[in-house]
């Protein structure tokens, strides 16, 4: 059952980017998507999460400062550098280079402890580099045509992750995930509203449109987060982050089935190499059996 959730949580992820491209490809702009589902999953999760209400979270400074980081530069900055990473590239390019967070994490570690990586780390971090270089280049040197702001956004996103993951897991730890997404969701949204001078763009309704926005927020936002955290409840959080690197895959395949997005040989190999480099880098935290 757990394993059942947490693949059905990576796709619904998935479902997001690729929704999310579909909306942009019909000319509805990545500040539009971006606000609103921040805005709207705040509301949201502080509903679900009402009944733990802590007054501390906006009393005591220090909690205070922590959440505004973690909504500015984590929350904002990776669902952000998400959709303009899909906007440049497609759902499964974004996703694929996102998923080099981990290892963003472990260089940081790496420098703060004063430490060497290890071999599998190595081995990783080489991986995700080529990676990177075959998705920016398509592996030919002679007609180097990089998407610059595909991969800066991706990369951003990346680092979004890697700052989130690193710094909110004290508050997460003290409030809970759904209560402090919920606030740092909505103050994100409140953020990005003032960066864009309150100047969301505003569309006529159309029912397609809306329908991918509400897809983008029960099904890719809140359904995906609520699946995943009980299946962590099952089968524990290793096996559960290695078992969600099903989302890059099924966005990738999404977008070539509904997007009609296509992918060539060296991209697929670009994909499967950062697929790989995730289960190098979470081998090295399973624990030694005697």
């Amino acid at each position: 059952m757990g394993v059942f959730l947490v693949v059905l949580g990576g796709i619904f992820w998935a479902v997001s980017g690729v929704l999310a491209k579909y909306l942009f490809e019909n000319h509805y702009s990545v500040e539009w998507v971006s606000f609103y589902r921040l805005f709207f999953t705040g509301i949201l999760l502080i509903i679900i999460s009402l009944r733990h209400f802590e007054r501390q979270i906006f009393t005591q400074k220090s909690t205070l400062m922590s959440l505004l980081i973690y909504a500015a530069f984590g929350l904002l900055l990776t669902q952000y550098g998400y959709f303009k990473a899909i906007f440049y590239t497609d759902a499964g390019t974004a996703t694929m280079i996102q998923y080099s967070a981990p290892l963003i994490i472990m260089l940081f570690l790496c420098f703060k402890e004063k430490i060497l990586p290890k071999k599998l780390e190595i081995i990783a971090l080489t991986f995700i580099l080529s990676a990177l270089f075959l998705i920016a280049t398509g592996g030919n040197l002679s007609d180097f045509q990089i998407n610059f702001w595909g991969l800066f956004w991706a990369l951003g996103g990346a680092f979004g992750v890697a700052f989130y993951s690193l710094c909110a897991r004290h508050i997460i730890e003290k409030y809970g995930i759904f209560l402090l997404m919920g606030w740092a969701s909505l103050i994100a949204s409140g953020i990005l509203f003032i960066l864009l001078l309150g100047k969301i763009p505003f569309y006529p309704f159309e029912l397609k449109a809306y329908l991918a926005m509400a897809g983008i927020i029960f099904i890719g936002t809140i359904g995906a987060f609520c699946l995943y955290l009980k299946g962590v409840e099952y089968i524990g959080a290793l096996r559960a982050s290695m078992i969600a690197c099903i989302e890059p895959v099924a966005a990738a395949f999404m977008s070539y089935f509904f997007l009609k997005t296509q992918y060539s040989f060296l991209e697929l190999f670009a994909f499967s190499l950062i697929i790989i480099s995730v289960f190098l880098n979470a081998m090295k935290r399973k624990p030694k059996i005697d």
